[in-house]
């Protein structure tokens, strides 16, 4: 029987471009000192790497530290740590470490804000724990509605994505109006004509309470509560959509909606840090 190493080159770079970045990244490396050699060469990452990556990381908004990745493996690691940021500093792209899968943020500057151009409803201020340059904060509404939309084909196909709103509330002002009526949230799929896509995705309707109200009569409150982030933020879950292994997610827009029209009272004092997707399975 054949030693695995006594194999060409290309064929063990094959090989290990068939398993997956954790496996290279660990215990595939370990093997011996070919294997590491092999698992930190471009032809295995770049079959881990999405096919846009090179358009992608040549959007980049600010000036990217070639000396930080001068290989894809390095690029691949840096984008685990670093998200980078797009359109005009208002969108962002990374890669997930556990799953190898693409993440993705859309910024507040990259959602639809009813009356976000509005001063006396909202402001756009410099937030220091945003990874984007400015953040709408609310001043004060009563009719809160929050859409972002994307574009499947910037996700990774055959994967399981969940949408997240991630918020916090400002510090030096006080906050109003979230502990009295729950946000609905929901993310729906719509074709390129705009119509829902019925057949492959029914969007669920979430109640979330962004401040706590406490326990009802009930016993209970009727509605989730946020979860606290890493970075010190708050998220919500707005819902999940499964991206197609095939061509159809082609035609596919994500449309994520959060919003409190029903209570009608003056809300104030959130921080849009804008909607994350991120791998699931």
């Amino acid at each position: 029987m054949t030693n695995i190493l006594e194999l060409p080159v290309d064929c063990l770079e094959k090989i290990l471009s068939m398993t997956s970045q954790i496996d290279v990244l660990g215990s595939l490396a370990l093997v011996s000192k070919q294997f590491l050699s092999i698992s930190n060469s471009d032809p295995v990452w770049a079959g881990f790497l999405p096919p846009n990556c090179e358009d992608i990381v040549s959007r980049f908004s600010g000036s990217i530290p070639r000396n930080q990745f001068g290989s894809k493996k390095d690029l691949f690691v840096y984008l685990c740590r670093f998200p980078i940021l797009l359109q005009n500093n208002t969108q962002s792209f990374g890669w997930d470490k556990r799953s190898g899968k693409t993440c993705y943020m859309l910024g507040s500057r990259a959602l639809s804000i009813i009356w976000g151009t509005s001063p006396e409803y909202w402001s756009w201020e410099s937030i220091p724990e945003s990874r984007f340059p400015e953040c709408a904060v609310l001043e004060k509404v009563c009719w809160l509605v929050i859409i972002g939309k994307i574009h499947t084909t910037l996700l990774s196909p055959n994967t399981t994505y969940g949408a997240y709103f991630v918020f916090n509330f400002k510090v030096d002002s006080g906050s109003t109006g979230f502990g009295h009526a729950p946000v609905k949230v929901s993310v729906l799929a719509r074709g390129n004509d705009g119509l829902p896509i019925h057949d492959r995705h029914t969007p669920e309707v979430k109640s979330f309470y962004l401040i706590s109200p406490g326990v009802q009569s009930s016993g209970r409150s009727l509605g989730e509560l946020p979860v606290a982030r890493s970075d010190g933020l708050m998220e919500i879950q707005m819902g999940t959509h499964r991206v197609d292994v095939d061509n159809k997610c082609q035609n596919v827009v994500l449309e994520m909606t959060l919003k409190e029209i029903d209570n009608l009272q003056w809300k104030s004092g959130i921080v849009v840090h804008g909607i994350e997707l991120r791998p699931l399975c």
